[in-house]
């Protein structure tokens, strides 16, 4: 009971000053050149500035904090649309750099049709086995657009393979490097023959030169024109390596491919050689 009586005289007691000090307020305004409210005004204000000091100070910090609420909002909303226009615009970019690319491709491919012996087909890879990078791939041209078995294949820097095996709008190509490929071949410089055969790696071999063959590293290999597939002087490669074993009767040399035929993307396919 007693407490219930001091809370409600304290609570009497502020109303008494909140009334007091209101209306010392209110005089002031009305009357703004009395500055002097008496000794009764100067304790309630000095009793309830600092609490309305605090209360101010309260608000105003609710009010920053809801504000910079409200900003760190916009700003996630602005850093997620920004990113989604950077991801745009990288998949862009991207896009235009491998058409770029694919167009100076295509232009370096155009380049050689009009050296090469007959009518050309272009085509792009569209197929290849990972457990065979070397061995063959799969090409975007069939027997409608004329191809056929045995039509060489070609790259912008070199010859590729054959076409093993035809349906009407794919066709596969046996890679020079496939261990099945043979390809007679005659060293541009020297004019020595010989044959390419393919070892299933990156590398080739020439197999069957003379003893007496002058070939040195870094000289051009180019088709024969015998069997009947390849025409003449289409490039095989380039002599990185000669084999000479004491007392064999031939020389061999390991050669470097022109074509890079681990990263075949667009092909040209000779059709009318025959």
């Amino acid at each position: 009971m007693t407490d219930l009586l001091l809370a409600r005289r304290r609570l009497v007691v502020f109303l008494g000053l909140c009334v007091v000090l209101l209306g010392l307020l209110t005089g002031q305004a009305r009357t703004p050149e009395r500055r002097l409210v008496g000794p009764l005004g100067s304790a309630a204000l000095t009793l309830l500035a600092p609490i309305q000091t605090a209360m101010a100070r309260a608000a105003q910090s609710a009010s920053d904090a809801w504000q910079r609420y409200l900003q760190i909002g916009r700003l996630r909303v602005d850093n997620a649309r920004l990113r989604a226009q950077v991801e745009e615009l990288s998949r862009q970019v991207s896009l235009l750099r491998e058409d770029a690319l694919s167009s100076r491709r295509l232009e370096q491919l155009l380049g050689i049709r009009p050296f090469a012996p007959g009518r050309t087909v272009a085509a792009r890879v569209i197929a290849r086995d990972p457990a065979r990078w070397f061995n063959s791939l799969l090409i975007d041209r069939g027997a409608r657009d004329g191809v056929r078995r045995n039509d060489p294949v070609l790259s912008a820097d070199g010859v590729v393979g054959r076409v093993i095996e035809v349906t009407p709008t794919a066709s596969r190509v046996l890679l020079i490097s496939d261990s099945r490929s043979a390809v007679g071949v005659i060293v541009q410089r020297s004019r020595d023959a010989g044959v390419v055969e393919g070892k299933g790696g990156a590398t080739l071999q020439l197999n069957y030169l003379s003893r007496e063959a002058t070939v040195r590293v870094g000289d051009i290999v180019v088709t024969s024109g015998l069997g009947g597939v390849f025409p003449r002087g289409l490039v095989i490669g380039r002599v990185a390596r000669m084999i000479r074993e004491e007392g064999a009767l031939l020389q061999e040399a390991v050669i470097e491919p022109a074509s890079p035929l681990d990263r075949l993307e667009e092909l040209l396919v000779i059709v009318s050689t025959r």
